[in-house]
């Protein structure tokens, strides 16, 4: 499996999350998706700041071109924007894994009852990502009172 399937699997685990509230005690994913939606808006002005920056250490506004002033410090801001480029990969990297992790035995307990309240079957070794399956799957039929059994 390549980065980028790995990456794509970590964006669709993060976007079918479900954003309750009662899941924000127990959960670090709600909070990571709103970091990463956040550094969505964030990051591109930051990423038009470095080059200015870097065009006028250069002496870019003092009638010198901008592609001579960039020379002068082009190493550090290549270094700057994959910094923060990289930033929401990280991020997108991070959902795959945590969608891949088992559960531990508290919420593997909660899965197989929850299976058993849906008259699903439960698969034998579930991860995060069955488990968001299944909590959407009971959200519309159960309401959100189940959750609070977590």
């Amino acid at each position: 499996m390549n980065i980028f399937s790995k990456l794509k699997q970590g964006i669709v685990y993060m976007q079918k999350w479900p954003n309750e509230p009662l899941l924000n005690p127990v959960f670090a994913e709600n909070r990571v998706k709103k970091c990463l939606n956040a550094a969505n808006y964030i990051i591109p002005p930051f990423i038009v700041l470095t080059l200015a920056w870097a065009i006028y250490l250069g002496g870019g506004f003092k009638y010198i071109p901008w592609y001579i002033a960039i020379r002068q410090n082009l190493e550090v801001t290549i270094i700057s924007l994959l910094v923060l480029l990289l930033m929401p990969v990280q991020g997108y990297y991070w959902f795959y894994r945590r969608s891949i992790t088992p559960l531990n035995d508290k919420q593997k307990k909660f899965y197989t009852q929850l299976c058993k309240k849906l008259d699903m079957q439960s698969s034998n070794i579930p991860n995060m990502s069955d488990l968001e399956f299944v909590i959407n799957k009971a959200l519309p039929k159960l309401g959100n009172e189940f959750l609070k059994d977590l």
